[in-house]
């Protein structure tokens, strides 16, 4: 089968910086199964206009790239020139849109009426404005009119559209997807790939952590919507309180100037790392204070090294998170609530390490490629025998 990824960014081997994982995991997945994939994403962060990575074709049209929100907006004409071009050199089976959010995928309004009879799939993070807020007042407004207006013209050009979780659900059919064109499918995470390189003892020496210190993680951008503020203010009270209790955070982002006031002895900024595996091991808890999210895959990779999660009730979080069983769930922009939770974990080192468990536990079962990927391909399959049947 012949599949084109339509996506806001795709990895590249020049430029390695692992933004949206999961297209690549899908469609290396699919390569494997001996299906041709070919992406087609905006130019951004100086990738090639062309390159094959883990045998997929990836072509790359021109970009405006807005680096502070991680957003992208590619020449419309490139795009569906492109995109055009790859139907008729690739005889396309399936066209597959990756977010609700991106101008990629409004592209699929305007080819809805060149190609009548390709199948047009989207997989949805979040609706801007409605599930999904940055966390400043003028891109959430901006993310609003975009999900009422764009939004609601892109979904219903789709033929299928997949959520992160069932709490989705309620914003697909608010939009006005019938639910029969909904199904849901998730991210997973390679657990082989995931084994840290480090002992626990040796990297937390690295970040000049003992091995008697209590240890919290956060991992991700420091952008208004993770909310990290909030996780911050709570640390600056419990670490007056716990001489043995540090915190590290890691990432970067525009809001890094202003969060790294917090830095002290106990409050520690690493920046960018590409051993996150390592860190997380290191700790004691996860911590994501997100403002929103789609379905976060730190809290996966939190569960794969069998950590107790904390996170707020926001996005398909709650599809990953069971209170009060494999970590957790908090309200967004709540400190107290954040410095309760840790408290508690902190206090109850049993039910930690057990909420630890269930989320290995539940990521084995539950978030493995291979399961993702089989649920991708019989929805593709499906498309093939309907299109088979009409002919016949």
């Amino acid at each position: 089968m012949n599949i084109c990824m339509v996506c806001p960014y795709f990895q590249s081997r020049k430029y390695k910086m692992k933004f949206r994982p999961d297209i690549l995991e899908v469609s290396k997945g699919l390569v494997k199964r001996g299906h041709n994939v070919i992406a087609l994403a905006s130019k951004t962060y100086g990738a090639p206009s062309y390159e094959t990575i883990d045998g997929i074709e990836v072509h790359r049209v021109s970009s405006i790239t807005l680096p502070n929100i991680f957003y992208f907006v590619p020449s419309f004409s490139g795009l569906m020139k492109e995109l055009l071009q790859i139907y008729e050199e690739h005889n396309i089976d399936v066209f597959h849109f990756w977010n609700l959010d991106y101008l990629t995928s409004a592209i699929a309004v305007f080819l809805r009426t060149k190609l009548k009879h390709a199948p047009f799939v989207l997989t949805v993070l979040g609706f801007p404005g409605i599930s999904w807020h940055y966390g400043l007042r003028t891109i959430d407004t901006l993310g609003l009119i975009y999900t009422h207006t764009i939004g609601k013209l892109i979904l219903r050009s789709m033929d299928q559209v997949i959520l992160l979780g069932k709490s989705m659900m309620k914003y697909a059919l608010w939009a006005g997807v019938s639910q029969d064109k909904i199904s849901v499918n998730s991210f997973g995470v390679n657990l082989q790939d995931f084994i840290p390189k480090k002992s626990r003892e040796e990297i937390r020496r690295e970040l000049d952590v003992s091995s008697s210190d209590r240890l919290v993680v956060y991992v991700g951008r420091l952008a208004p919507v993770k909310g990290v503020i909030y996780l911050l203010e709570a640390a600056e009270h419990l670490c007056k309180d716990m001489k043995d209790l540090k915190f590290v955070i890691v990432g970067e982002g525009p809001l890094g100037p202003r969060l790294r006031k917090f830095e002290s002895t106990q409050i520690f900024f690493t920046g960018w790392r590409d051993d996150v595996n390592n860190i997380i091991n290191a700790a004691d808890i996860f911590v994501l204070p997100s403002l929103s999210e789609g379905l976060p895959i730190s809290i996966l990779e939190a569960y794969a090294l069998g950590k107790p999660v904390i996170a707020t009730n926001v996005g398909a979080i709650p599809d990953l998170v069971v209170n009060e069983k494999s970590g957790l769930l908090i309200a967004p922009r709540n400190p107290m609530e954040i410095e309760n939770a840790i408290r508690y974990l902190l206090e109850n080192p049993e039910i930690a390490y057990a909420m630890g468990v269930n989320g290995k536990e539940f990521v084995n079962r539950h978030h493995n490629w291979d399961g993702i990927i089989d649920e991708y391909e019989s929805l593709y399959n499906s498309f093939r025998d309907v299109s088979m049947s009409r002919s016949s």
